[in-house]
């Protein structure tokens, strides 16, 4: 469901807590780098997460400021905030410092903080602002507004009690359900609630073939749900990504959900999920499968891994940030053979990137795009293994030290398909081996240089020359590129951006005052 998209979306989020919960009377946000992605800023109360800013973003400049913007006032006191970002508007890489919450603190701490950390209500309506109409959106809570299918016993005459519909009842059923199709997830349960027609029509099985409830990650809890997978039974697509903090959802309503809804999936997102576990994992493996996407990024606590090997179907796979074990990974490659897209990045309990690379290489000719970033125990012979991979588009080996000793491994693959080639932190990477890169390589179209120090200024002009389909190059902490270079590079090449960090122009200059000591008045 595109159309559950907000008019502001967020890319990211990140989670701040503090000692001291307090009525929040200010949230000041120390921006050191790239500032004006933020867009959202939420409190966790008792049992409900409320909305205290939201805001377009924007772009100010690179000058580090702190950014406290009015916030509504909420007569619960928090120690937790969420933070969204989105980072459309920015030439680089947000940075925070850190976050100031400024409040008063509750008499009575006890009554307030029983249930901080859990959700003992799945019913508990948030605090809305009367009059507010995106407040109050944003704070209802999605399972209220879905009523229950009605089924009318066998032989019963259906009474229409609602409201008239004018010409909506002279309508097909077919052009009606062509209508809603363009509804959002809220839209259709309040459609649900219009009479007994319209609920039936709401809850037709066909509007609930692709759902994305990462929207609504704030107000989505284990009752959403128990009743939503009474209309999913064609469900094919599920995005569950962000929901479920702070035991919003418990697991054995996810395992339920998928025994149910989950036959048909084969697009699963469950990225930052707390609440996926091992039995999560198993059911997902039982149901589903006949998956082509899953998503598990940020997932961390789980042991059974391996059992996603039972899986055949997989094209794309993200585990970046999880626990998977080598092992497991290597299992999982070779039961799907038709792997196109994989993310490990960041895995620090695969003790051998090799492995799983001479697996990749061995097993998925059809290879796309390969996710490394961090990956310590990657070296130049499992890299090497990649050439077998005749279609790959992407590869991130960004901070995988051990491949940095050179660049040779770079003549091994096969970059004819090569669009975005990431070598952030290798140091060893120079010259010589991007020139016989470059002639292979005639679809490039995104180099990251981050941190490669040893690249010229001579290396940088030959490939903004030689290809063609360049549109980004990164340069940031290329210790032997000077930023007049990069300025002419910029008019010679407007159609692309290139990216250099301006961390050398303000390394000499004195802090923000205002970071020095914050008024706490």
């Amino acid at each position: 469901m595109p159309q559950n998209a907000s008019a502001i979306t967020s890319q990211d989020f990140v989670e701040v807590s503090f000692e001291k919960a307090v009525y929040p009377l200010e949230v000041s946000i120390f921006e050191t780098y790239n500032p004006g992605a933020l867009v959202r800023i939420w409190a966790l109360g008792p049992t409900a997460w409320m909305l205290l800013w939201e805001g377009e973003p924007e772009y100010v400049g690179d000058t580090p400021r702190i950014f406290s913007p009015p916030i509504r006032q909420i007569n619960v006191p928090t120690r937790i905030l969420r933070l969204e970002f989105n980072h459309k508007l920015l030439p680089y890489y947000t940075e925070l410092d850190a976050v100031l919450l400024r409040g008063r603190q509750p008499a009575n701490l006890t009554k307030h903080l029983r249930n901080n950390f859990s959700y003992s209500s799945l019913f508990y309506k948030p605090v809305v602002e009367k009059g507010q109409l995106l407040n109050r959106i944003i704070a209802s809570n999605l399972h209220e507004n879905i009523a229950p299918q009605i089924v009318t016993p066998r032989g019963q005459k259906q009474i229409d009690t609602g409201p008239p519909l004018g010409d909506f009842q002279q309508l097909p059923d077919e052009t009606t359900l062509c209508v809603m199709k363009y509804l959002d997830i809220q839209s259709l349960c309040r459609c649900a609630q219009v009479n007994r027609h319209f609920n039936r029509l709401a809850s037709d099985y066909i509007l609930y073939r692709s759902i994305d409830l990462r929207p609504y990650w704030h107000c989505v809890q284990s009752q959403v749900l128990a009743t939503l997978s009474m209309r999913c039974k064609f469900l094919q697509k599920l995005d569950l990504s962000w929901c479920g903090s702070h035991r919003m959802i418990q697991p054995n309503y996810v395992v339920n959900f998928l025994k149910d809804s989950g036959a048909e999936l084969t697009h699963l997102r469950m990225n930052c999920c707390k609440f996926v576990d091992n039995s999560v994992l198993r059911a997902i493996v039982d149901t589903s499968t006949s998956l082509q996407e899953l998503c598990l990024r940020s997932v961390v606590g789980c042991s059974d891994w391996i059992c996603l090997s039972a899986l055949k179907k997989l094209k794309r796979l993200d585990l970046y940030r999880t626990d998977i074990t080598t092992s497991a990974a290597v299992a999982i490659i070779r039961s799907n053979p038709g792997l196109r897209h994989l993310n490990v990045g960041s895995c620090k309990m695969i003790s051998s990137m090799d492995e799983v690379a001479i697996a990749l290489g061995g097993n998925c000719p059809n290879l796309v795009s390969v996710d490394f970033w961090k990956s310590y125990s990657l070296t130049p012979n499992g890299i090497r293994a990649l050439g077998n991979c005749k279609m790959l588009q992407e590869l991130d080996v960004g901070w995988c030290l051990q491949a940095g000793g050179s660049g040779e491994w770079l003549g091994w693959l096969s970059v004819g398909e090569l669009r975005k080639l990431f070598l952030g932190a290798l140091r060893g990477v120079c010259d010589r081996d991007l020139r016989s890169l470059i002639p292979r390589a005639p679809k490039l179209a995104q180099l990251d240089l981050l941190g490669v120090r040893a690249v010229t200024a001579d290396i940088c002009d030959s490939i903004l020359a030689e290809c063609k389909d360049l549109r980004l190059l990164d340069v940031s902490f290329c210790d032997q590129i000077q930023e007049a270079q990069v300025v002419e590079w910029r008019e010679q090449y407007p159609h692309v951006s290139i990216k250099r960090s301006f961390q050398s122009a303000n390394l000499n200059t004195a802090p923000n005052p205002l970071f020095l000591a914050p008024s706490l008045e």
